[in-house]
């Protein structure tokens, strides 16, 4: 029986490499004189993820639509090989998801879809709960209803990071590197939208079964993703995207019901 692989394994010997980590060309200097990526490839960490999310706003690379066409069916080998080095053949993840992300936004806002997925029934009664939680109620209802898919924009990249992490911790990953496969998964799933669920939108309408059919696309997706890149079982990995999914929600919900709180404190 094969030993689990750990993040830790992938690079080993960072400064002392003799052999590309992108072509597997041997190297002789700082550059790969084959391809021409960086000799002393490092471990992902979140000053590097920084140095590169701002490297987005003054530099555009190359790839982009490699990197879909290769998202569509092994998300989670294209995670597992940029983590490892193989970073000069794959778009930069952030870059990735910051880009697909703000078109996405953009396109469902001017569309209505955002509208459309976000409206809810149009009467609710809290005449049984206690007055605060009415309020409570009200108000978080309202957040959800007028800003919970831009809100979720925000916060599912870091949310979904999080559980990963701590879900998929004896693998060894860190949390940068679990910050990559959500940012690859996300950015992918908003172009998703970008292509099919918005199109299918305006020209059938249902919104609340394409809200469905989405929902179900991105549960499918996960798992594959993440069947791939941490190399579980598929009962272990379907419970735990199911347990990530159904606390991402929770998670959510918390948060405005957390700023909220602030917001009566202080405010």
């Amino acid at each position: 029986m094969e030993s689990p692989t750990t993040a830790g394994d992938v690079l080993t010997s960072h400064s002392h490499a003799t052999v590309c980590k992108n072509c597997g060309a041997n190297l002789d200097g700082k550059f790969c004189q084959q391809c021409g990526q960086k000799a002393d490839i490092h471990r992902i960490t979140l000053p590097h993820l920084l140095h590169e999310f701002f490297h987005v706003l003054t530099h555009a690379d190359k790839g982009i639509l490699f990197l879909a066409k290769e998202m569509v069916y092994k998300p989670g080998v294209v995670a597992a090989e940029y983590i490892a080095g193989q970073r000069k053949k794959y778009f930069n993840p952030l870059s990735f998801l910051v880009i697909i992300s703000a078109i996405f936004a953009l396109v469902a806002l001017n569309s209505g879809y955002f509208e459309a997925m976000s409206a809810g029934p149009s009467r609710t009664s809290y005449g049984k709960m206690p007055p605060i939680y009415a309020q409570y109620m009200k108000e978080s209802m309202y957040i959800v209803v007028h800003h919970g898919k831009m809100i979720s924009i925000i916060l599912i990249v870091p949310i979904l990071t999080f559980l990963s992490w701590l879900f998929f911790k004896k693998k060894g990953y860190n949390f940068a590197e679990n910050l990559v496969l959500q940012a690859l998964i996300v950015g992918q799933i908003h172009l998703s939208m970008i292509l099919l669920f918005i199109p299918a939108y305006l020209l059938f309408g249902a919104a609340r079964l394409n809200n469905n059919v989405f929902q179900a696309t991105f549960f499918v997706y996960m798992i594959v993703a993440y069947r791939q890149f941490f190399k579980n079982s598929i009962l272990v990995t379907v419970l735990k995207t199911a347990c990530i999914q159904f606390l991402f929600i929770v998670s959510f919900w918390l948060l405005i019901v957390l700023f909220l709180l602030v917001k009566h404190l202080f405010v």
